[in-house]
């Protein structure tokens, strides 16, 4: 039996009020965060934090119920953190073709919202110069690929105050439904990452001489580092040297004594820890749990 017109009209008040009070909530939010943009302006702290974002989801998603889907959960509420954001300060992202011309700007609508400025590079090097001169807010670059190939982390050496922050997608529904893993993207900004709670972080070192991922795992295995994955390219700026990218499970600090162990037994230089990102969301299904 259809529901009775009144019985319509009355759910469809309860409607307009609920929005009323979803827009009140939404304004005394954006209150809220002037006020802590002001504070951080004075203290000059940064507006973009994608470890605190990722906890903000993550608590969010935790608590979810009902018919509203988790997809529609972090969509919502990525365009409500990069409004905030806007509100704060101007942000902006730059972005190179990352498996098409279309993909890296996807991902950064996706991520920063609709209305965040991008600019598009040719390469994932002009977009690392562009963060480390201050041109853009965060840059968007290929996540490293398994092939002896050169590489925009390559250029970043030269660039100490670039860091990758993140990681995107961070929620991917797309993978979790077709099964397949989709465009990826990692985030550069200046100043270093914050911990998240559930992070990977990224070693970056130069060998003199071939070493085998098989090795490289070895060793960081060795000193207590969990290798989630690995990338390796010549060093364009030394001969037969070859640079090794390795992905380890966890917040790694810059000062963490395993970074030296493993620099140590592989003859490595150039050792810096490239950065971190909290680990991207993976939906167990499509619903929350009603």
């Amino acid at each position: 039996m259809s529901p009775a017109p009144d019985d319509l009209a009355a759910l469809r008040r309860e409607i307009d009020s609920i929005d009323e009070q979803l827009h009140d909530l939404l304004m005394r939010r954006g209150e809220v965060v002037s006020e802590i943009g002001r504070r951080k302006a004075v203290d000059g702290q940064v507006t973009f934090r994608p470890a605190r974002e990722a906890q903000l989801l993550h608590r969010l998603l935790a608590r979810h119920r009902g018919d509203l889907s988790h997809t529609s959960v972090v969509r919502l509420w990525r365009e409500i953190i990069a409004a905030s954001i806007r509100i704060q300060g101007q942000l902006t992202v730059g972005y190179c073709p990352i498996e098409g011309h279309g993909s890296a700007l996807r991902l950064a609508n996706g991520h920063f919202g609709l209305d965040t400025p991008t600019q598009r590079f040719e390469s994932a090097s002009h977009v690392v110069s562009a963060v480390h001169r201050g041109e853009v807010s965060v840059g968007l670059v290929p996540l490293p690929e398994a092939a002896d190939a050169p590489g925009w982390w390559g250029d970043i050496r030269d660039a100490s105050d670039v860091y990758v922050v993140a990681r995107l997608p961070w929620f991917d529904d797309a993978a979790a439904t077709s099964g397949g893993a989709s465009v990826g993207a990692l985030v550069l900004a200046r100043g270093v990452p914050e911990e998240s709670g559930d992070d990977r972080s990224l070693l970056m070192f130069t060998c003199p001489m071939p070493v085998s991922r098989a090795r490289v795992g070895e060793v960081c295995s060795d000193t207590g580092l969990a290798v989630a994955a690995q990338a390796v390219t010549d060093d364009l700026h030394a001969d037969d040297a070859r640079i090794h990218i390795v992905e380890l499970d966890g917040f790694i600090d810059a000062d963490d004594d395993r970074i030296q162990a493993v620099a140590v037994t592989l003859e490595a230089s150039n050792v810096r820890l490239l950065g971190a990102f909290a680990r991207p969301y993976a939906p167990a299904g499509a619903t929350g749990d009603k």
